[in-house]
């Protein structure tokens, strides 16, 4: 055999080897919405990023909790229902990964509401939680580019 057919053949081989990766996404999606749902954590955890999010009304801070739970000055994370809220779900029919909540409260924390709407009539600022960070990208780059290198 010439070595320009062993050439086409390796070629092609490692053709093959992409496909088969392409056609198989579901482990760096899942592998992603791990990664994700860590990073929306840690958007949580540094009370907001990259902008820290607007501090607790006073009003909010005098009817925190004084129970069990302590329900310290953190914002969005009075019992943290919200924050262990956040999932993230691979579709196999589709080969789709959403991050999310069903919380019903999470839009209105996320987006904020002008005054005059929702519990008390007060104004909920903004607070973005459910957000890529610019880091997120190349993580998840990596992810994938691990996943395709062995069949290159």
């Amino acid at each position: 055999m010439s070595s320009a057919i062993r050439g086409i053949e390796e070629v092609l081989n490692r053709f093959a080897r992409l496909q088969a990766k392409i056609d198989n996404l579901e482990h760096p999606l899942k592998a992603s919405g791990v990664y994700m749902t860590g990073s929306i954590e840690r958007n949580f955890k540094a009370q907001g990023r990259p902008a820290k999010w607007r501090g607790l009304a006073d009003s909010t801070l005098a009817a925190r909790r004084t129970g069990k739970g302590s329900g310290g000055a953190q914002i969005l994370i009075d019992t943290a229902a919200l924050k262990s809220s956040v999932t993230s779900d691979f579709e196999t029919s589709s080969s789709t990964m959403s991050i999310g909540t069903n919380m019903v409260q999470a839009k209105r924390m996320h987006f904020g509401y002008p005054e005059g709407e929702g519990r008390g009539h007060s104004e909920t600022p903004a607070r973005p939680f459910l957000l890529f960070q610019d880091e997120d990208a190349d993580a998840i780059l990596k992810i994938f580019n691990k996943h395709f290198e062995d069949a290159l």
